[in-house]
């Protein structure tokens, strides 16, 4: 998923100035505030700042992503978009017309920044309900520049209640020296509300296997996790560029990963073992890719068709992840199991709106149960969650995950590099 394009957050010499009747000032803001309050039973308005204007944040054809329109789902009427941090300013704007179109409240008086320094300056130390953080990855989760966004959006808004932040944290290897530990305790040393967009956490099918998990007291022995992609129009060449995208486990498959350790725990980096098809293996050479890849992406540099990752978790349990690059048409292929002494639990579809949970209980019935899970939107419940200071996937989660992908990633690389010794 294009959050909002690398290229954009790359121009952060962009002016943050913009025209005047896109800004409000602090003193006509709280006027309106007051007024709203004064008005019998009228709610508090619910102030927020997205951080990026693409598809994460207001929508695409593609997918079903679109934070803003949970939050108008959530708050209707008492919506108060302050304002929209992104450096290609036009983008935003639009956005913002497209919602003063739709009638949509909460955006007659939205700013727009292109730096989080300007957002600072305008705001001057204003509380902020939430804070989305859905710039791409390439610019966030480490301690320098040009990586150093958490960072740079802490100190210009530090007063934040609460903050969401795109999965995965980060796009760089994640080193002591790259700084995502530090982004992390950033985050906590600010005392607001944290959580991560892993929203497959926020599940009720997740929810239902969490439930039945506590109330029979049962100790999880294994996980099972599988990714299955439909690749024929997957045509953007970034994303078969693993210097770019990072590769499929750490873009794609971390989903399954997040919620693989939400059910196994700390995972033990060093017992990951990887082995996968690559491009030049004969099984690795599709028949419907939909753009020249071999113009386009560097052989050294292209993504490996088949990953299949085994790893200890710290509570003795063992972890697996496939993901295959493999499937035709539209349609993708998602399963995640979760494996007890007399309990079994698979969770399925979880990319459709009726994921569907199969529950085997040897203890009572060899009978297995099918719950449908229809309607369920965990992009909703994702951010209902964070509102009510109970996110489904904190910050130091969505590290982990992000951490464990990397393993994943760096030990199939060694493994390749091994084999090549050995030829």
């Amino acid at each position: 998923m294009d959050e909002s394009g690398p290229e954009l957050f790359l121009k952060r010499e962009v002016a943050s100035k913009v025209k005047e009747s896109k800004r409000f000032s602090l003193s006509s803001r709280a006027s309106r505030a007051i007024a709203c309050s004064a008005a019998p039973m009228s709610p508090a308005p619910f102030t927020v700042v997205f951080v990026g204007a693409g598809e994460i944040n207001f929508g695409s054809p593609e997918g079903p992503w679109n934070h803003s329109k949970r939050l108008e789902n959530r708050f209707g009427r008492s919506l108060a978009v302050l304002g929209i941090i992104d450096p290609d300013t036009a983008r935003a704007e639009l956005q913002i017309a497209a919602k003063i179109k739709q009638g949509t409240h909460g955006y007659g008086e939205t700013a727009i920044w292109a730096t989080p320094e300007a957002a600072g300056q305008a705001l001057a130390g204003e509380q902020v309900d939430l804070v989305i953080v859905g710039a791409p990855p390439h610019f966030r989760g480490c301690a320098a520049p040009p990586a150093d966004l958490d960072l740079l959006l802490i100190a210009a808004l530090p007063r934040t209640k609460r903050w969401l932040v795109e999965k995965p944290v980060s796009a760089a290897p994640p080193t002591a020296l790259n700084g995502q530990e530090k982004v992390a305790q950033a985050y906590a040393d600010t005392g607001a509300v944290v959580g991560a967009g892993y929203m497959m956490c926020a599940l009720k099918g997740v929810q239902a296997i969490q439930e039945m998990i506590e109330a029979k007291g049962l100790k999880v022995m294994g996980t099972a996790a599988r990714y299955y992609m439909a690749y024929e129009y997957a045509r953007k060449p970034a994303w078969w560029n693993k210097q770019i995208s990072c590769g499929p486990i750490v873009e794609q498959a971390t989903h399954l990963a997040s919620l693989s350790l939400l059910f196994g725990g700390p995972a033990r980096l060093s017992s990951v073992r990887t082995h996968t098809v690559e491009h030049v293996d004969e099984p690795g050479r599709l028949t419907k890719i939909g753009f020249d890849e071999e113009t386009s992406v560097e052989p050294g540099s292209r993504i490996p068709r088949y990953t299949s990752a085994v790893w200890k978790y710290k509570s003795g349990a063992v972890g697996s992840l496939t993901h295959a690059v493999a499937l035709h048409g539209t349609t993708y292929d998602t399963e995640l199991e979760v494996i007890c002494d007399g309990t079994t639990f698979k969770l399925v579809d979880m990319y459709t709106d009726t994921p569907r949970l199969f529950i085997r209980q040897s203890d009572s019935s060899s009978e297995v149960e099918v719950h449908a899970f229809a309607n369920d939107d965990p992009f909703q419940t994702q951010i209902d969650a964070l509102v009510a200071g109970r996110p489904k996937c904190t910050f130091e989660e969505a590290l982990q995950t992000y951490q464990l992908t990397w393993a994943i990633r760096e030990a199939g690389e060694r493994e390749r590099l091994e084999d090549a010794r050995e030829e």
